[in-house]
């Protein structure tokens, strides 16, 4: 093994050697720490660097590696011991003479796609492991961009049984090349998809939403697809198709979700657009009269909105005109399903006399669309209301007399009148439709002395 010096030494004295930068940052995993000095590789014997730990199940190790050139033959892996020849290597990356990245798969070398690589530029390769299952997957990354070299990949198949690993080892057979910064970790969790998108079937114009649930790092971000296309702005967990169109019938939508370790993609969940069928808004009346209402009061009638349709019916938007008239109970955005009632319900508070027309209209997409409901109404000057009193004088120097009401028989009396009443009549204006009131006078003699109760009389308001 060669010390940090002698690769500084033979960079001066003109060997083409580079070095990588790239935090080895550990687990922790035992009490070890990551090696520290730079391997460099020749064509002059196996060098080897000793793991913090014989790892035996799944793992990740992390290395920087620098080509001399852009057409060296140079292998580094993992091995069980110190490697001495190829075989001893279980999981190989290779910078191969044709000057491209390859892997190693059982008995032969191959990669998921042409990787080229060029001399002094740092290559930082990501190993994830399986002992038990003796395979493992490897990446490799320069600046920002990482591309897969090859995925569930077999051991070389002399390393077919090996059961830990605990070294990773290097020979450049050509040229040289420079492997620092190992570092040894667990392998991150990727995200995953714990609900999937499912297929939706609606009629023109109606909206259509995916929705998908992940598991992952935070934070998770999305990106929705339309057969294989990214829609800008489907970002979020669920993606809404305000209303489909003939023309999105078939389309499959798929998301992309993404944390910091890495992402995966949904399955494909199908959308079906039918032209529209029946699609009917039956309301229970098509006119509202609301009669005579006094003014400053009001009167309310229900309408019945019925989907007689075969599938869902979405309100858009409710409209009144009319003086006086109001809507209610029905908001924007509602959807029936097919049989479903809603109930809207119609104010009418006139604020003068005289007679008002008016209509209710609902949108929606049902075929009838839209909806109107004709109103009429007269605002009236309220009735007014009065009982009048009479009783016999009473004896002796008076005041006057005073007035009492209640609205229970024989208890709970107000006094009426202010001031002491001179004369034998007395009129109260203070009454109200539709209720019963109970009168008593009293005399009020020279010296502010009131008298018992009188007898009680009973007044009923029609």
């Amino acid at each position: 093994m060669y010390s940090t010096s002698r690769i500084k030494n033979n960079i001066l004295s003109g060997a083409i050697v580079a070095t990588l930068l790239f935090a080895a940052a550990l687990s922790a995993r035992a009490n070890s720490a990551a090696p520290t000095a730079c391997l460099s590789s020749t064509n002059a014997a196996w060098v080897n660097s000793t793991l913090p730990q014989a790892e035996t199940g799944s793992f990740r190790v992390m290395f920087d590696a620098t080509p001399s050139g852009a057409r060296i033959d140079a292998v580094t892996g993992l091995s069980s011991g110190s490697a001495t020849g190829y075989a001893s290597l279980a999981a190989i990356v290779r910078f191969n003479n044709t000057g491209t990245i390859d892997v190693r798969n059982g008995a032969v070398y191959t990669a998921a796609s042409s990787i080229p690589y060029s001399a002094g530029t740092t290559y930082h390769f990501i190993m994830d492991v399986d002992i038990a299952a003796h395979t493992y997957n490897t990446y490799v990354k320069v600046g920002s961009v990482q591309t897969t070299i090859g995925l569930h990949y077999a051991f070389r198949t002399q390393q077919g049984n090996v059961s830990s690993l605990n070294n990773l080892g290097a020979l450049t057979s050509a040229a040289t090349q420079a492997i620092c910064n190992i570092a040894v970790s667990t392998i991150p969790t990727a995200p995953t998809i714990t609900t999937q998108p499912v297929n939706q079937t609606v009629y023109i114009g109606q909206p259509a939403t995916f929705s998908v649930v992940a598991a992952g790092g935070a934070p998770l971000t999305y990106q929705w697809m339309k057969n294989g296309a990214a829609i800008s702005t489907a970002t979020s967990s669920s993606y809404t198709i305000p209303a489909a169109a003939i023309s999105d019938s078939s389309s499959q939508f798929t998301v992309l979700v993404t944390d910091s370790t890495g992402s995966v993609t949904s399955s494909a969940a199908t959308l079906t657009v039918q032209t529209a069928a029946a699609l009917p808004l039956n309301l229970s009346t098509s006119a509202l009269s609301f009669g005579n209402v006094n003014v400053a009061s009001s009167s309310m009638k229900t309408v019945t909105l019925t989907n007689a349709g075969n599938s869902n019916i979405s309100i858009s938007n409710t409209s009144i005109s009319g003086a006086g008239f109001s809507v209610s109970g029905l908001s924007t955005g509602t959807i029936l399903k097919a049989g479903q009632t809603a109930t809207l319900n119609v104010m009418f508070a006139p604020a003068a006399t005289g007679s008002v027309t008016g209509s209710v209209t609902v949108s929606s997409n049902a075929t009838n669309s839209a909806a109107r409901i004709s109103l009429s109404g007269s605002g009236t000057a309220p009735a007014q209301h009065a009982v009048s009193l009479a009783w016999t004088a009473s004896s002796g120097s008076l005041l006057g007399y005073n007035i009492y009401c209640s609205t229970i028989s024989g208890s709970g009396y107000w006094k009426v009148n202010a001031n002491p009443v001179t004369s034998l009549t007395f009129t109260d204006t203070a009454v109200q439709a539709g209720k019963t009131y109970y009168y008593v006078v009293t005399a009020v003699d020279s010296n502010n002395v009131e008298s018992s109760y009188s007898q009680q009389v009973t007044a009923t308001i029609p």
